[in-house]
């Protein structure tokens, strides 16, 4: 849903990001992972177990963990970036996009890489995929933090439902080219991701109940998805809590990133900078 996200200032923290990409000397390796027809690329830092995945939300791509990025990585931890399909360097395929895919193509990636179990976060689409692996795959997330996720197309607000009914105009368009890195596959990007938006996610409060790992859900208080949505699933989660940021919106990792951050390390036990 990076249509919320594109209007956003740039904060320095993404200076100080550019500054930690080229003056740090982090175990990178990049690569790709072959997936239901495309080819899903990943960047992986080196370090301790469990591996943390990011998964960013939709018609974004990895650069959009900015702020988290440099301080996890430098707190020691095994680091999993990916680029969801369609996005960044990540191949589309041909299929219609579902989040069964989307999480399909992550546990392809943790077989590939020799992860067992993984802490996941995810924003939006992102915090989508991870709660469909959750339930699907319980045996290889160990925590998962759901920023701004929904698990039924009901949790989104009108606004939201409405924009992801309309194709974006010519600004929009180009911002979100700009946004994804998908370059000339945008368009038909844009196409496929909102009407997913529309019909996806389907989980139930059955299956929402038989999640077992510990989970944080986190949503701003101007979200564009419904607060009340957030809270109910909060309380179908047998081990979930909620935390609201009341005056944030959908770009909490951009806008509010050091609460944040800070929500993210306690959870998962790593030490802020």
């Amino acid at each position: 849903m990076a249509g919320f996200l594109l209007l956003m200032p740039i904060s320095g923290n993404f200076a100080r990001y550019l500054w930690w990409r080229h003056t740090s000397e982090p175990h990178l390796q990049t690569g790709s992972v072959h997936s239901g027809g495309a080819d899903i690329h990943y960047q992986r830092y080196l370090g301790r177990a469990p591996a943390i995945l990011l998964l960013h939300g939709g018609l974004s791509h990895r650069l959009s963990w900015f702020s988290q990025l440099p301080w996890l990585v430098d707190s020691g931890r095994e680091i999993v970036v990916v680029d969801s399909r369609g996005h960044g360097h990540s191949g589309l395929g041909d299929s219609e996009l579902s989040y069964s895919q989307l999480a399909s193509d992550v546990l392809a990636l943790m077989d590939a890489l020799h992860l067992t179990k993984v802490d996941i976060v995810g924003w939006s689409d992102g915090g989508n995929t991870a709660l469909v692996l959750a339930h699907r795959w319980p045996e290889r997330v160990q925590r998962l933090v759901a920023i701004s996720a929904n698990y039924d197309p009901s949790g989104l607000t009108d606004d939201a439902q409405a924009d992801a009914a309309r194709a974006s105009n010519p600004l929009t368009h180009w911002l979100t080219r700009w946004w994804t890195d998908a370059g000339p596959g945008t368009g038909e990007l844009e196409r496929r991701i909102k009407r997913m938006w529309l019909s996806e996610p389907r989980l139930t409060a059955k299956d929402l109940t038989a999640i077992r790992c510990p989970v944080l859900v986190i949503v701003g208080g101007r979200d564009v998805i419904r607060r009340e949505h957030a809270e109910a699933m909060a309380q179908l989660i047998p081990t979930a809590r909620l935390e609201v940021m009341t005056d944030g919106g959908h770009s909490l990792p951009v806008t509010h990133p050091g609460w944040i951050n800070s929500e993210i390390g306690r959870f998962l036990g790593v030490r802020l900078p």
